[in-house]
Formats: C-alpha cells, structure tokens, sequence
C-alpha cells in the first residue's frame, strides 16, 4: 500500500495518473532499478537495498554515475 501511495495514488491525485504513477506503455517513468524487491524484503530492511542504477527519460544512468 506504501509503494502505491507514492506512486499510482499520488498521480491519481494530482490528475496525471493516465499519463505516469505506473509502468505502462505510453506513460512517463522514470524509476530505480534495485538489487532486491521492496516488497519482498523485511521493512526494517528497505533503507539498506543496493540502487543498480535509474532510469530518466529511457535513458539508464547506472549508480555512481555523474549526469
């Protein structure tokens, strides 16, 4: 419930929710990609999962890098 309040709940929110807040084709996402699934993991847990990288307008940017 945690990550869809920050995500689908707060497009839907602010009125964009048919253009982002969830990956689907033709929307807008920018995103983390992570070593572990956050959902998966003990919530005590969720501060210590690695970022692999992110991905901005398509583009992956790994983590460490400088934009």
């Amino acid at each position: 419930d945690a990550m869809k309040a920050i995500t689908l709940d707060a497009a839907y929110q602010l009125k964009l929710d048919h253009e982002m807040g969830s990956i689907e084709a033709g929307k807008l996402a920018d995103f983390a990609v992570l070593e572990a699934d956050p959902l998966e993991v003990d919530p005590v847990t969720l501060k210590d999962i690695e970022v692999w990288g992110t991905v901005l307008g398509g583009v992956l940017q790994p983590a460490g890098s400088a934009t």
